[in-house]
């Protein structure tokens, strides 16, 4: 994966190169199509989603709460607090995300406290 990529995305752009390039390592990039569940509530949660093209639509008891897209990540309570899957996430037609499973997550967060507090802002802000 190109690393160049990663600097588009908002909580990824104070990375330097280097991080970029190890970071676009440890990501894995997946495709899923209209109606994939990619996170299902009360799921374990053990990776971090950063959509890269597409949308997905954020559901809780049934109602849709979000629609993300393109540079938005989902899966970050679940990931940051050690919590079980809070919502399900579905595709909205095709997507490509990046994944990264909670090890490299917390990895990342120890190394760049930077990164920690986008990742921390994006949880704040979801449960306002």
């Amino acid at each position: 994966m190109d690393a160049a990529r990663l600097k588009d995305i908002n909580v990824f752009s104070s990375l330097s190169d280097e991080d970029l390039e190890m970071l676009a390592r440890l990501a894995t990039e997946t495709t899923a199509s209209d109606g994939d569940v990619l996170l299902e509530a009360g799921g374990s949660s053990d990776k971090l989603w950063i959509i890269e093209d597409g949308q997905v639509e954020v559901e809780r008891d049934g109602d849709v709460v979000a629609t993300l897209g393109p540079g938005d990540i989902v899966g970050e309570t679940g990931v940051l607090e050690r919590k079980l899957r809070n919502a399900n996430v579905k595709a909205k037609g095709s997507i490509t995300a990046l994944v990264l499973a909670q090890s490299d997550v917390r990895r990342l967060r120890k190394e760049h406290p930077d990164l920690d507090e986008r990742l921390q802002k994006v949880l704040e802000d979801r449960s306002d």
